[in-house]
């Protein structure tokens, strides 16, 4: 039997873990952290089954200026990082033209759109299912012209084959009364689902792992043995013998991935949430209001506000204030959103500049893969992404053509 190391134990990390497992794997599950309780336990809770949009679209240099010159901006770059972080935004807009934003959204939906098919198994198997809701997502826009906007860009879902539904201002507030009566209308994607809990649903998934006999080492990885082709060991607190390994580290892959002959330009948006124990409403779906760049979700503890973006790299200190921001952006949108007592939070999403993850076998060692870069959809791609990878280790067909995932693809 081989013994696979998983190197992250997130929810990409533990899906892909499952997927071993299913496999007839050993599995060694190794992180730092405890499993769920990094970035993976921060997001908005959203399986997004219809996304479809590279975060480079064209015209997006437009917004650059404002990213530095607005520090509440929804997508923020701190000057003292814009040396360090320039190549990846040449990179970024580089991939913002009308020819690659339609190969990359070919790429992103192709994992989203069977999402939920490929978490039911994981679900069912681990006695998750109270924790995911199939409501559907709001796409909310305040004005005419920012909903005009929105409607034209539908022209990707309609390629994709997406399920949406336009709403004007009257239908939206009688679908979702919180919602101030004076919004332009809203897309609806009915498919989408959410989990209630972010980390509850990574500890049911770790639970089965270590039911099924999975090993967990709490320990930061520092490097590798080779041999040749292939490596032996990973190199921890101490050194763990394994016959393949999977790299799914989030923001903390592209280190790992260099150690591997694989330079990836990856860096991490900043997100941050803010979580509200005591709101005052219960919504019935998940929101996201793309302008503001925030997502609201009903969850078991409360209702999370989470968004934004902040490029400052992973060792700058984390600036509260833009969780706290968030609160002034819903209230205007929620009018009877209570704040008080929001508990502020900030991680790390993984992204690479064309938005389409890296999923794929290493050109240089024969028994090592990678999956990382998911961006905003690490939940959403999460389990079909453990799909694929199980299946190249197994030299198996995967679920979706692999190619536009490759590693060594022209970055």
């Amino acid at each position: 039997m081989k013994r696979s190391g998983v190197i992250g134990a997130g929810i990409v990390g533990l899906a892909t873990a499952l997927s071993l497992q299913e496999s007839g794997r050993q599995v060694v599950l190794i992180d730092r952290l405890l499993p769920g309780e990094g970035t993976s336990s921060g997001n908005a809770g959203i399986i997004s089954t219809g996304a479809v949009h590279p975060e480079s679209m064209p015209g997006m240099w437009k917004e650059i200026p404002a990213m530095t010159l607005n520090w509440m901006a929804p997508v923020r770059l701190r000057p003292s990082y814009l040396f360090e972080f320039l190549p990846w935004l040449v990179r970024f807009l580089r991939n913002g033209n009308v020819q690659t934003a339609e190969q990359a959204s070919i790429a992103i939906s192709a994992l989203s759109a069977s999402a939920l098919e490929h978490f039911q198994p994981l679900l069912s198997k681990a006695g998750a299912q109270q924790l995911i809701r199939q409501h559907g997502t709001l796409y909310v826009y305040e004005t005419k012209a920012e909903f005009a906007k929105a409607k034209e860009e539908c022209a990707y879902r309609d390629r994709r084959g997406v399920v949406y539904q336009l709403l004007d201002g009257v239908a939206l507030h009688k679908l979702e009364p919180s919602l101030s009566v004076n919004l332009a209308g809203a897309i609806l994607t009915p498919n989408s689902a959410h989990t209630i809990s972010p980390l509850a649903l990574s500890q049911k998934f770790f639970e089965l792992f270590s039911q099924q006999g999975g090993e967990y080492i709490q320990e930061q990885v520092s490097g590798f043995t080779c041999d040749g082709s292939t490596v032996a060991a990973i190199q921890a607190e101490q050194e763990i013998d394994v016959d393949e390994v999977f790299v799914t580290a989030g923001a903390y892959s592209g280190v790992l991935a260099k150690q591997l002959g694989s330079k990836v330009p990856l860096d991490t948006e900043r997100g941050y949430h803010l979580m509200l124990p005591r709101p005052g409403m219960d919504l019935h779906h998940n929101l996201i209001f793309p302008v503001r760049g925030f997502a609201a979700t009903s969850m078991q503890d409360g209702l999370r506000l989470a968004g934004t973006v902040e490029f400052a790299g992973l060792d700058a200190a984390p600036d509260y204030s833009r969780a706290e921001h968030l609160a002034k952006c819903a209230a205007n949108v929620l009018p009877g959103l209570q704040t008080k007592e929001g508990v502020c939070w900030m991680g790390f999403r993984p992204s690479v500049p064309d938005s389409i993850p890296v999923i794929s076998a290493s050109p240089h060692y024969q028994n090592v893969f990678f999956g990382f870069g998911h961006g905003h959809l690490g939940l959403t791609q999460s389990a079909i992404t453990g799909a694929i990878l199980a299946a190249l280790a197994g030299d198996k067909e995967t679920p979706v053509d692999c190619e536009p995932y490759r590693i060594d693809r022209r970055w």
